[in-house]
């Protein structure tokens, strides 16, 4: 099965081109895609989708929800994903005005890596991947820049990765999950 990427992870693509193209990046980094997940978090949905959008509710319903899983695991590792998000803007450096791209940034090698990782896990799911996903593939990779901002914001980096590996695995439906067994016996 071919992993679908999900709206909302296209959203947090198209940020951390964003934040890539502020910093000047001749290419889309593992770090920008980091930022781009810390941003999305702050960012306010219903002014984003415009009302013309095809689908716009279910569109909007699934932002929202994905949106609050980053949260809850953000919220589970007790990491503030502004202040990350500043403090690692800084120790990035800043590529030349030279370098900068027209078009669409292009995707490193090792953010690619870590994009493989996300579908690989989420097609251990139902194959669409989410921000969550990519969010633990990221914390997977190494990233001295990274590391060294959590440990300078005293951010427990297994915590988070726990806190997102555990927004990955989503509770199955205990209704769905039950055996025909199980709905002889309550029928």
């Amino acid at each position: 099965m071919k992993p679908r990427h999900s709206t909302s992870l296209i959203l947090v693509w198209r940020v951390a081109e964003l934040e890539a193209r502020h910093l000047k990046a001749p290419f889309l980094e593992p770090s920008h895609l980091l930022l781009g997940l810390c941003k999305m978090v702050d960012l306010d949905l219903p002014t984003l989708v415009s009302k013309e959008t095809p689908d716009r509710e279910a569109v909007l319903e699934e932002l929202l929800r994905e949106t609050r899983r980053l949260r809850e695991a953000f919220r589970r590792a007790a990491f503030d994903a502004q202040r990350f998000r500043r403090r690692f803007r800084h120790v990035l450096t800043t590529g030349s005005s030279v370098m900068e791209a027209r078009g669409r940034l292009h995707r490193s090698d090792d953010a690619k890596d870590s994009f493989a990782d996300a579908e690989r896990m989420a097609c251990l799911g139902d194959g669409t991947v989410f921000p969550v996903h990519l969010l633990h593939a990221l914390l997977a990779a190494k990233d001295p820049a990274r590391d060294e901002v959590l440990k300078e914001l005293d951010i427990d980096k297994g915590r988070l990765r726990e806190a997102a590996r555990r927004g990955v695995i989503v509770p199955r439906d205990r209704a769905a999950a039950s055996t025909s067994k199980d709905k002889t016996r309550w029928n």
